[in-house]
């Protein structure tokens, strides 16, 4: 099935509140308001700020819930104290390393054929490293609470790159962390998931996914092949590793520009020479793959 012309992807009246929605989302964010007024503290200003201006920011709850208008404040009152305690909006570029950038296991890029973002995450980059997990986690939130502003109430797209991934890259308490993100703190943003050259052996584990993923996705497509992604993002803005047109650097995108590197970073939170060494060489070769995949170059 082509997804251009598949129903999913009707833009135009998905996430366009009905007369009855209308009425639903102006309940649930009066009682959300009213639970935040007697707890201001556990709440970030500027998130308040957010549901008052954007509908979005409520209405995407009650779709997920199914109209459920309990069940969709009691979400909403989570996913806002957890943007809090989690320090969403307390850190900036310079607490993430830059090599987390220029390994580029996770980063945005592009559009699809209806003009929602996609992030990027290439599997086979990921280590589960107990010391950096926090670390990951704030990086890969990031990128996905930029790109959801950024797409509003049209959604992105999540691409799963597993090309050459093994059985060390598998980590199911960051797929945990991951489907959290995307059904807890961002319900309905996501719209579909691509896995990009799943081998055979690993489909099986990609369907628990999907499962878990539920209804944060309608279609979650298998390609395999450079003319199954042409279906669902444009040549012209398809990295050139991937087969496209695109010279994009991957490595060097512009939200982590400026981001120190983790020797810079290492006084800071307590990480020694030895640590950084040891780190670093195990994304040495991930970086270095990287930029030759960012020049179009393979490996």
């Amino acid at each position: 099935m082509d997804a251009n012309n598949n129903s999913m992807d009707s833009i135009s009246n998905e996430n366009i509140p009905s007369p009855q929605e209308l009425e639903q989302l102006n309940r649930v964010r009066l009682q959300f308001l009213e639970k935040v007024a007697k707890d201001p503290e556990r709440f970030y200003p500027q998130d308040i700020d957010l549901v008052k201006a954007d509908d979005w920011w409520t209405l995407r709850f009650i779709k997920w819930n199914r109209g459920n208008e309990d069940k969709a404040l009691k979400q909403m009152l989570s996913a806002f104290k957890w943007r809090k305690s989690f320090g969403l909006h307390d850190r900036n570029v310079n607490d993430i390393p830059n090599e987390f950038a220029k390994a580029a296991a996770i980063f945005p890029h592009g559009h699809d054929y209806k003009g929602r973002p996609i992030i990027y995450l290439r599997v086979k980059v990921y280590r589960k490293i107990q010391q950096l997990n926090l670390f990951f986690q704030q990086f890969v939130t990031g990128i996905v609470n930029h790109i959801d502003m950024e797409s509003g109430r049209k959604g992105y797209v999540f691409v799963f790159d597993v090309t050459g991934m093994g059985m060390i890259n598998i980590d199911f308490d960051f797929l945990q962390f991951l489907i959290s993100l995307l059904q807890t703190y961002y319900p309905y943003g996501l719209r579909y998931a691509i896995c990009y050259n799943v081998p055979r052996v690993l489909r099986p584990l990609w369907s628990m996914a999907k499962i878990f993923l539920g209804s944060t996705e309608r279609t979650f497509r298998f390609c395999n092949s450079v003319d199954e992604l042409k279906k669902y993002i444009p040549e012209k803005s398809l990295l050139r590793y991937m087969g496209g047109e695109c010279d994009f650097d991957f490595t060097d995108f512009e939200e982590v520009r400026n981001a120190p590197s983790v020797s810079e970073m290492a006084p800071k939170f307590g990480f020694t020479q030895a640590e950084v060494d040891k780190y670093f060489k195990i994304f040495e070769g991930s970086i270095a793959e990287a930029k030759l995949l960012s020049k179009g170059q393979t490996v």
